[in-house]
């Protein structure tokens, strides 16, 4: 579906759709699905809950995988969420980050190894909070002021530089708006994840999480805590198995249902996993080829 469509056919309810197709070179040269508009977005249009889709299977297209995730949660200028959605200590996102990276919520995607890489569980590196530059930080900010605001910093040190299995989780403050080629944050996202090539020799893989918790369909859950570790963990597994797409460099994706989140968001509920720190999140259902089926675990 072409991104500019605002997801009008297949949009649902704190749904996530990557879009599709056209032709590109992978990391192998080899021909695979390319996004017409290459982020995976999380609807926020009220439209009814969709079916599984009965076709559904991630191919492996030849791509990089995050074998070993390390997550470096980023705080961009201000952390707005207040006590409904706490930054550090106990449940708070970056103890979910840590805990959801050494759960049983990574031991499954094993399944999604690549000939030369193994997917095991990860860790959260580091958080940090940030004061991007005037571009990247209006009320209102471009996907590519974000991406170039991120290399910036990355440059200056005050983020550490990529490596093959860092994931910077960027969230935003409150009163930010983030417009793309395919829409908003405000009618259209709630959520994406992207790549940037930040030398000639290293790539950096992100995703952005606006604060969109008063917009209907960024709700998965039913608490602001509990949707806003939902929509995070739709974009950090997708992170994982296909990390690559800002670049055109798919790893696991179905060219008619999207990545590994996407087949399964709007389909099933949210469900809970227990962290690596024992304490008891909810996360969004991933789709398991070999389940055939949208799981937390096995």
């Amino acid at each position: 579906m072409n991104a500019f469509s605002r997801w009008l056919a297949a949009c649902f309810v704190a749904g996530v759709y990557c879009l599709v197709t056209l032709g590109l070179p992978t990391a192998s040269g080899a021909s695979a699905p390319r996004a017409s508009y290459l982020h995976t977005v999380l609807s926020q249009h009220p439209v009814a809950r969709r079916t599984l889709p009965a076709s559904a299977h991630l191919d492996y297209h030849g791509g990089h995988v995050l074998s070993r995730v390390k997550v470096d949660l980023v705080v961009w200028d201000t952390w707005t969420y207040g006590r409904s959605v706490p930054l550090t200590g106990v449940r708070s996102i970056a103890g979910f980050l840590g805990g959801i990276t050494a759960s049983s919520y990574l031991d499954w995607l094993s399944e999604y190894d690549t000939p030369s890489q193994h997917i095991k569980r990860g860790t959260l590196e580091g958080v940090y909070t940030v004061h991007p530059p005037g571009p990247a930080n209006g009320t209102t900010v471009s996907d590519t002021a974000i991406a170039d605001g991120l290399r910036a910093m990355i440059t200056d040190g005050r983020l550490p530089r990529p490596t093959t299995n860092r994931f910077y989780v960027v969230v935003l403050r409150s009163g930010q708006t983030v417009f793309t080629p395919g829409g908003n944050s405000r009618d259209d996202f709630c959520a994406y994840h992207d790549t940037m090539a930040y030398s000639s020799s290293s790539t950096a893989y992100f995703a952005v999480i606006p604060y969109e918790v008063g917009n209907r369909g960024c709700k998965a859950a039913s608490t602001t805590f509990d949707s806003v570790t939902t929509v995070i963990s739709h974009e950090l597994i997708e992170g994982i198995t296909d990390p690559g797409v800002g670049l055109s460099r798919i790893a696991w994706y179905d060219p008619a249902n999207g990545e590994i989140g996407d087949i399964c968001a709007g389909v099933s509920s949210p469900a809970t996993v227990i962290g690596g720190d024992g304490v008891r999140y909810v996360v969004q259902r991933e789709w398991s080829n070999r389940a055939h089926a949208c799981i937390v675990a096995r």
